[in-house]
């Protein structure tokens, strides 16, 4: 597809992704002078005509969505044998690759990211229009933290072609809700139940509901209740965990009825996460199930409303008075509030709990991203809940540290040697490459990724690039100078070395993957492919032959240097 025009207008640069129903490229619209995603249908889909219509009328229905959190679509056509659709060209990962990449997400972060999709949700269903198939990939998160939300559109057409989306129900079946498993028509609450998936996925690093099949997926979550996001992650607060849950609840009456709704309760927490206060969710606005719109025709005079509202204030605050009163004599001695332990010592969770009359329980050992080896990592019930003065025990786990451990350097080691000490300290050898080297002897390693000291969880694994030996200069040897019977020369390509620098942004949020391609007269070679931490200066002394060597540097799959030397 490369190099080639489709629908006379769009110039097809170079492949960015694979889905389940597309490919997808970057393309330059010629008409319009701009980069844009060209969304190919695979062509085992798009054979069949009605599925091509669909998603043709679906995204041009879409097409009308603005709104600067959702990917605007440009154009959506069939042509001759492709369907495809064009949208606005986005930078960036999509929050599935990052969970794949560095498991779950710092708490901000996660909020930074659900923020903005439901406030693209909260437009669309302003304008009448639902995702309806909203996946953790379709949310795509820019170097610079701008959320792009994809693919609204899609939806339409897998619901008009049910053979189509049986076919390919494991695509979505993780963040469906039940009812649409059921063959209910999306909604609002459908939408948000794909939010509340895919913040648990972004908090814990795992889906709630996991499955060899799209039936298995629906059965659990009509029969099972998901552990709790605090549970696994015990850094989430409990209000955002709660949020989560709500989101997620198997009866569409028990989630919340709005995109606004939920919007409201985590802008809360966020707000709280910033300047240091007790996390605590907004209280919305107005009653469960009550319309956000007033008929200005039927509203009651201000003097009316102002003497109901002083009434009805009065009233509630003599209940409240009253309530809590008898809370207080009646079971106020019988309850008490369970103090928070984590990140303290055993020690120190120890003196902490007796001053409240609770007993310690050690509920074993576990490993822990956030706390470090030796202090409290889980504890149940969580802190801060009230529980009955009958049952004054606190379970609690202690940290192991962290999961990760350091990924051992295997550069100059024989390929048995290096496939040996990396079985040894945990890890696998993945993707195995080869390439010239002057310096290291042939079948060692002359580079690996991730590299030596990086830490990663066991089992992971670590690609090495092995040595070809020198790079061959000619079977023939002739005078400086001359030619061979062929015509060319037999002297060998002068070596240049260059100085390539692709620093990692202090913002980037994640780990992103660096690949230094280098094509010369010897072909091609991959100069180094490795992962960097956000904010690291990446040095590398690359070396081409002859003239001109062509130099590319790409982040996480993305062209962002291209020389010739």
């Amino acid at each position: 597809m490369i190099g080639q025009i489709v629908n006379f207008r769009y110039e097809v640069l170079e492949k960015v992704g694979d889905g389940t129903l597309f490919a997808v490229y970057k393309s330059r619209d010629k008409a319009l002078n701009r980069l844009v995603a060209l969304k190919l249908l695979r062509r085992e889909v798009a054979s069949n005509t009605a599925f091509a219509e669909a998603v043709k009328a679906g995204y041009q229905e879409a097409s009308s969505l603005s709104h600067p959190g959702i990917t605007s679509v440009v154009n959506a056509d069939i042509s001759g044998s492709d369907c495809f659709v064009a949208t606005e060209f986005v930078h960036g990962t999509n929050v599935k690759e990052r969970v794949r990449r560095t498991g779950s997400m710092a708490v901000p972060l996660a909020l930074d990211i659900v923020i903005p999709v439901l406030e693209a949700l909260d437009y669309a269903h302003s304008v009448g229009k639902l995702h309806g198939d909203l996946r953790a990939s379709d949310i795509i998160v820019s170097p610079d933290g701008h959320v792009n939300v994809t693919d609204f559109g899609l939806s339409r057409a897998l619901m008009s072609c049910p053979d189509v989306a049986a076919a390919y129900g494991m695509r979505s079946a993780h963040y469906q809700a039940p009812e649409i498993a059921e063959g209910q028509s999306p909604s609002v609450k459908s939408d948000l139940y794909s939010v509340g998936i895919i913040l648990y996925e972004m908090l814990t690093g795992s889906l709630p509901f996991d499955g060899p099949s799209a039936v298995a997926v629906a059965v659990k979550k009509a029969r099972t209740i998901p552990e709790a996001p605090r549970t696994l992650n015990a850094a989430i607060p409990k209000s955002l965990s709660d949020i989560v849950m709500k989101a997620i609840e198997p009866d569409p009456d028990a989630r919340y009825n709005c995109a606004l709704d939920m919007l409201r309760d985590l802008r809360a927490i966020s707000e709280s996460l910033r300047v240091g206060r007790p996390v605590r969710p907004a209280q919305a606005a107005y009653a469960p199930g009550e319309s956000r719109y007033v008929d200005e025709e039927v509203r009651a005079p201000d003097s009316l409303k102002k003497s109901f509202l002083l009434y009805l204030g009065v009233f509630v605050a003599v209940v409240a008075i009253f309530l809590l009163g008898t809370i207080f004599f009646l079971g106020g001695k019988g309850r008490a509030e369970v103090p928070d332990v984590l990140g303290m010592t055993w020690d120190e969770a120890s003196a902490v709990v007796e001053r409240g009359k609770f007993t310690l329980v050690n509920d074993g050992r576990g490993y822990s991203e956030t706390y470090e080896a030796g202090k409290i990592c889980s504890q149940t019930p969580q802190g801060g809940e009230m529980v009955a003065r009958n049952n004054m025990e606190i379970k609690v786990k202690i940290s192991d540290g962290s999961s990760r451990v350091a990924v051992p350097d295997l550069v100059g080691l024989a390929e048995a040697d290096a496939t040996q000490l990396a079985g040894q300290e945990g890890f696998l050898v993945g993707e195995v490459t080869y390439a010239n080297s002057d310096s290291v002897p042939v079948n060692s390693v002359i580079s690996q990724s991730p590299r030596g000291g990086y830490r990663r969880p066991p089992g992971s694994s670590i690609n090495i690039v092995l040595s070809n030996g020198p790079k061959p200069t000619g079977d023939t040897p002739t005078e400086p100078g001359t030619t061979s019977s062929t015509g060319t020369s037999d002297v060998a390509p002068a070596a240049r070395q260059f100085e390539i620098e692709a620093d990692i942004p202090s913002d980037a949020g994640a780990s992103e993957n660096v690949k230094i391609i280098v094509d010369d007269v010897n072909g091609q070679t991959v100069a180094h492919d490795e992962d960097h931490q956000p904010g690291e200066k990446v040095r590398v002394t690359v070396t081409g032959y002859g003239r001109p060597v062509r130099i590319r540097v790409f982040r996480d799959g993305r062209l962002v240097k291209d020389t010739k030397q």
